[in-house]
C-alpha cells in the first residue's frame, strides 16, 4: 500500500494553519480569556463569603509591632497603616479566603518586602490580612464586583479601627495603599480623616489606583494634594506606566472603579491626581533618572533585612493625570511576561527608596510642627520633683 505523500503534506499544512490561527486568536483575546477564567461563576448575592479575620489576633496581620512594648521606645516616631495590593486572581471566590495559605505565603514572600517594608523607617508597621476582592472584581463593573470590593473594604475599616486603638494620639500616621489597597485607602481618607484625625496625617499614598481630583472638592474636602517635599496632612497619588503599557493605562483611565463617597463608579477619563515621586509635585516637567533614589525587587527576605535599592533606573513625567516612566534598566524591575501579567501586582517596587525617604521626611516634618499633643510622661520629665516632708499640724485650742 502506497501513501499519498502529497495529500499527507496538504493535511499537515492545513493542521499547522489551523493551529496558527488558534494561537493567533488566543493571543489577541488573551485578556478576555484570562478574565473569563477568573469569573467565580455565581452572583455575589448568593455567595457564601469566607470567615472574617480577628484583628485582635496577631495571626490576622501581615505586619504588626509587639503591642506589649511601649510605642514611645520605638526608633521610628510614626505609625504606618499599609493596605496591601491584590494577590488573588479569582476563579472560585469573589474574595480571598482568610485561611488561603498559598496567598498568605505570597504576601509574606513578595508583598511584604516590596510594598510594606519601605515604610519601616517612618513608624511602626501595621498591615492587615483582609478578604481582598479578587482580581476579577477589578476587571468588570458588574454590581457583584462592586459588592466584592465593598466587602473587602469593611475588613480594612475594621482593621484600621483596631489600629487606631493601638496608636497614641501623639504619633503621626502614614497611610499607604498600593493597587487594590489604594482604593481602600481612598475610602479610609474619606471616612476617618475629614475631622480631628486629619491633624495626625503625615501623608497618605494612593498608588496605582486612580484618585479623581474632584474628590478634593467632595469626599476628601479637608485634605489636599502634596505640593512639595515638606507638605504634611496631604495626599500623594500616581499610577505609573511604561511606553509598553498602553492597554493598562487606557483601562486605568477609563474603566477603573472609584468610590465617590456613596458608591463605586467608572473613572471615565476624569482628571486624576499625579504626584511625580521624583519631584513630589504635580509638575508635568520630566524628572531624569539621576533623581531616582532606587527600586527594589525583593523576595523572601526576613522582616529585618533591608534590600539594596537599584538607583537611577527610570525617569518619570506626569501627563494628563498619569505617570509615565522610562523602561527600567534592570529587568528585575520590569513587568514579567506572563498571561495576565498586566493585571497582576508587580514583584517589585520601582519607587521603593523614593517612598521610603519621603515618608520618613514627612513624619519628621509633622513632629517638628509641634501641632500634635505631647506625651504626658514627657511633660513631667521637664519638671523637678521635690520630696515633701511631713510636718506636724497643730489644731487651735478650744474653750
Amino acid at each position: 500500500m502506497k501513501l499519498d505523500f502529497a495529500k499527507y503534506k496538504t493535511f499537515i499544512a492545513m493542521l499547522l494553519g489551523m493551529i496558527s490561527v488558534i494561537l493567533a486568536l488566543v493571543y489577541v483575546y488573551r485578556d478576555d480569556i484570562f478574565q473569563t477564567i477568573q469569573d467565580p461563576g455565581q452572583p455575589f448575592q448568593t455567595y457564601d463569603p469566607p470567615a472574617p479575620p480577628d484583628y485582635s489576633s496577631v495571626d490576622s496581620w501581615l505586619a504588626q509591632p509587639d503591642l506589649n512594648i511601649d510605642p514611645f521606645t520605638a526608633t521610628a516616631k510614626g505609625d504606618v497603616f499599609v493596605v496591601v495590593p491584590s494577590v488573588y486572581r479569582g476563579g472560585e471566590h469573589w474574595n480571598l479566603p482568610s485561611e488561603d495559605l498559598k496567598r498568605k505565603n505570597k504576601l509574606q514572600r513578595i508583598v511584604r518586602p516590596n510594598y510594606v517594608a519601605p515604610y519601616g523607617d517612618s513608624g511602626r508597621l501595621f498591615a492587615p490580612y483582609y478578604r481582598q476582592a479578587s482580581l476579577y472584581a477589578f476587571m468588570t463593573n458588574r454590581e457583584d464586583a462592586q459588592q466584592a470590593q465593598d466587602f473587602a473594604y469593611q475588613d480594612v475599616k475594621r482593621a484600621f479601627q483596631y489600629f487606631l486603638k493601638q496608636s497614641p494620639p501623639e504619633r503621626p500616621i502614614v497611610l499607604v495603599g498600593h493597587n487594590q489597597g489604594a482604593s481602600h485607602v481612598q475610602r479610609l481618607l474619606a471616612d476617618f480623616f475629614q475631622g480631628e484625625l486629619r491633624e495626625r496625617l503625615a501623608v497618605a499614598y494612593v498608588i496605582d489606583h486612580p484618585l479623581p481630583l474632584e474628590a478634593f472638592n467632595g469626599s476628601l474636602s479637608r485634605l489636599s494634594p502634596c505640593s512639595s517635599m515638606q507638605t504634611v496632612q496631604c495626599v500623594v497619588a500616581f499610577g505609573s506606566f511604561t511606553p509598553k503599557d498602553k492597554v493598562i493605562a487606557k483601562r486605568f483611565a477609563e474603566k477603573s472603579l472609584v468610590h465617590d463617597g456613596l458608591t463605586y463608579e467608572a473613572i471615565a477619563n476624569r482628571s486624576t491626581l499625579c504626584i511625580n515621586p521624583l519631584l513630589w509635585t504635580q509638575s508635568e516637567d520630566y524628572a531624569p533618572a539621576r533623581l531616582h533614589l532606587g527600586g527594589v525587587a525583593a523576595e523572601g527576605l526576613d522582616p529585618d533585612m533591608k534590600p539594596a535599592p537599584l538607583r537611577k533606573q527610570t525617569g518619570a513625567q506626569c501627563q494628563d493625570g498619569l505617570l509615565y516612566v522610562d523602561t527600567p534598566r534592570s529587568k528585575s524591575l520590569r513587568r514579567p511576561r506572563a498571561v495576565g501579567a498586566k493585571f497582576r501586582t508587580l514583584p517589585s517596587n520601582l519607587f521603593y527608596e523614593d517612598l521610603k525617604q519621603d515618608a520618613k521626611r514627612r513624619v519628621e516634618t509633622l513632629l517638628m510642627a509641634n501641632i500634635l499633643p505631647e506625651r504626658a510622661g514627657a511633660l513631667l520629665d521637664d519638671f523637678e520633683v521635690e520630696e515633701v516632708q511631713d510636718s506636724p499640724v497643730t489644731l487651735p485650742e478650744t474653750e
